[in-house]
Formats: structure tokens, sequence, C-alpha cells
């Protein structure tokens, strides 16, 4: 118990310790370079942070399960323990959900966004001000309209907001931005493109989505397949959840029944966020 919170201390130091001069360093001295690599859900990939942060909150678990083994019984820490697994899982697919809903948000914004700015240079406006129109309709595009304003580089602010979760459209906005101003090409065609384009795989992505939905159903009906079951034991004339609860082979039986369940839940919305970012 000693080694553990010495553990957890040590995870916790580490976790709160900021390494931000030393990445705002390197930032200034390396060369500029597309966005960062993200997953299905548009997040940087942190491999260290995140595994970090998972120890740190797999030894709390392991901590309170231990106290409430220790404080109530092997039945009440098995239970405990089930109770974590479950509410671990059903944590994480809401997370998912609701990044999976900010990002499709975020991506038809883009889309209106470029439709919007693409229809005012159509009709003879000049960038700057075709900006600061559409600016005024569009949340996405005001912090590059801000920079612009202010002389800043427009373009630099375009890519930065690729980082954030279905902004990658405006990687292609910025690059005709930056033709554009650099060339003195006419912007209008170019961006009537990448409009067409970002409203083709908006499409594409509802598409996808839509076919997707019958496989997560499919893994929430699979997740309340065990509870069905007990059910089914007591309209036989059985006691299921007294045998599960009642010594180290019913034990064993719950634990593993929840471990496959949840496994079974998070290795399908696993596939369907690869198929998503495959797609």
């Amino acid at each position: 118990m000693i080694m553990t919170s010495l553990g957890l201390a040590v995870l916790a130091a580490l976790l709160a310790v900021s390494h931000a001069p030393a990445q705002t360093l390197r930032g200034r001295l390396a060369p500029r370079t597309s966005a960062p690599v993200t997953d299905a859900d548009g997040r940087s990939r942190t491999p260290r942070r995140r595994l970090l942060t998972v120890a740190a909150l797999l030894i709390i678990l392991l901590i309170l399960i231990t106290a409430a083994g220790s404080l109530g019984g092997p039945r009440v820490g098995i239970l405990a323990t089930a109770a974590v697994l479950i509410t671990a899982t059903v944590v994480r697919l809401v997370a998912q959900y609701r990044r999976r809903r900010s990002a499709r948000r975020a991506r038809a914004d883009v889309a209106h966004a470029c439709t919007v700015l693409a229809s005012y240079l159509r009709v003879g406006q000049v960038p700057s001000a075709a900006l600061a129109i559409a600016a005024a309709d569009c949340d996405v595009l005001r912090e590059g309209h801000q920079a612009h304003t202010l002389g800043g580089d427009v373009v630099h602010v375009w890519r930065e907001q690729t980082q954030r979760a279905g902004h990658r459209g405006l990687l292609e906005l910025a690059r005709a931005w930056q033709v554009s101003v650099e060339t003195g090409a006419p912007m209008s065609s170019t961006l009537d493109q990448v409009a067409t384009s970002l409203s083709a795989d908006e499409e594409l992505s509802r598409v996808v989505n839509s076919e997707l939905a019958a496989a997560r159903a499919t893994s929430k009906v699979m997740a309340a397949l065990p509870p069905c079951g007990i059910g089914i034991g007591y309209l036989l004339g059985g006691d299921p959840a007294h045998w599960l609860l009642s010594g180290p082979a019913g034990w064993a039986c719950l634990l593993a029944g929840i471990v496959l369940a949840c496994a079974g839940v998070m290795w399908i919305e696993a596939l369907a966020r690869r198929a998503t970012t495959d797609g």
C-alpha cells in the first residue's frame, strides 16, 4: 500500500511538471511544418502524456478497489471492480460521442465558411473585404479576420486552427489564400473548388457515419445481453445473481463477463473510428 501511494505521488509530480518552455523554444527554432498527426476524433497524439495519465488513473482505481476489498471483504472488492469497469467504459463512450459530434459540427462550419467566402469572391469582392463580411457570419473565420486586421499572418492562423478537431478543411483555405497573395492569382475559382470538395467530404462523412450507426448500435445490444441472461435465469427459476456473488467461481465468471462485454464494445467502437478515418 505504501509503495502504491509513492508510485501515485511520483506520477502526479510528473504530470504536474510543465514542459511548455522547452516546447516553445523548439517551436521557435524548428522549421515550420504541417499540422501534427491527429486521430479519428481530431485530437493530437501525445503518447507520453496520455500514458502517464492512464497510469495515474489505474493506480488510483487500484487503490480504491483494494480499500473497498479490505473494508468490505472480497465480495465488495469484486463489485467495486465491476462498477469501475462499467463506469470507465460508459464514460469513454460518452466522451468519444461528444468529440465526434463536436468534430462533425466543426467540419460543417468549415465547409459553410468556405462556401460563403467563395460566394463573396465570386461577386467581385476583394479577398480582405470578402473575409471581413464572411467572418461576421462564420465564427470559424473570425480568428483569421482578426489576425488579418492587425497585420498578422492569416495563413499561419488557419494552419494553427487545423490542429483542432474538425478544422482540417482550413488547410486548403490557407493554401489557396497563400497562393493568391504570393502570386496574385484570382482566388475565387480555387476557393470554389475547395468549398465543393469540403461539401463533398462532409456528405461522405454523413453517409459513413449513418452506415456505422448500425455497428455501434450492435455493440450496445451486445453489452445488454449479459443482464438479459441473468433475467432469463430468474425466469427459469434460478438465482444467478446469488451464484455470481457467492464464491470464487461466480466472481471469476462475473468479472470475465464484464471484461469481455466492455472490451467488445470498445473494440467495435475502435473499428468504427478506424473506418471513419480510412473512409
